[in-house]
C-alpha cells in the first residue's frame, strides 16, 4: 500500500494496515505536516476503505480533508478547522464530541474526557482491545 522510503527506519517501510485496528489523528500541527505526505494521505483514507475506528481531535481533521473522507461525514474540529471542513462537504457542528460512523472527532483539548470516552466506546463496538 505505502511505497518504499529507503530513507525510512526498517520498520516504518514494513508497516502496513493490517498492522493497525485504528488510527488517532492528534491536533496541532502535525496533521499538516503529514498531509503534505501522499503515503500517510493514503494509509488515512485506507482507514475509511476498510470501515476501521478513526479518532480525530482538534486540528486532526485537516489529514481527513487532504485525504478526500470529509464529504458527507459530521464532524468538529478546532474551530478553524471548521470552516475547511465545510468547504470540504462535511456537516460541521459545534459539540465536544461527534460519532459518525467509524469516526470520532472532537474540537480541542477542554473536549479531551468526552472524546476519550466515545473513542473508548467505538473502539469496543469494533472489538479492538484498547490497553
Amino acid at each position: 500500500m505505502m511505497e518504499t522510503d529507503k530513507h525510512q527506519p526498517r520498520f516504518v517501510r514494513q508497516m502496513t494496515l493490517s498492522d493497525f485496528d485504528a488510527l488517532f489523528l492528534p491536533g496541532g500541527s502535525s496533521p499538516d505536516h503529514l498531509r503534505a505526505d501522499p503515503r500517510m494521505v493514503a494509509f488515512t483514507e485506507a482507514f475509511f476503505t476498510r470501515d476501521r475506528p478513526v479518532l480525530a481531535v482538534c486540528h486532526g481533521p485537516q489529514l481527513l480533508i487532504t485525504a478526500g473522507v470529509a464529504r458527507g461525514r459530521t464532524m468538529t474540529a478546532w474551530k478553524t478547522v471548521q470552516v475547511d471542513l465545510k468547504y470540504a462537504g462535511a456537516n460541521v457542528v459545534d459539540r465536544e464530541v461527534v460519532v459518525d460512523g467509524n469516526l470520532v472527532t472532537s474540537r480541542q483539548p477542554s473536549d479531551l474526557d468526552a472524546f476519550t470516552k466515545e473513542s473508548l466506546g467505538l473502539l469496543d463496538r469494533a472489538g479492538v482491545v484498547a490497553h
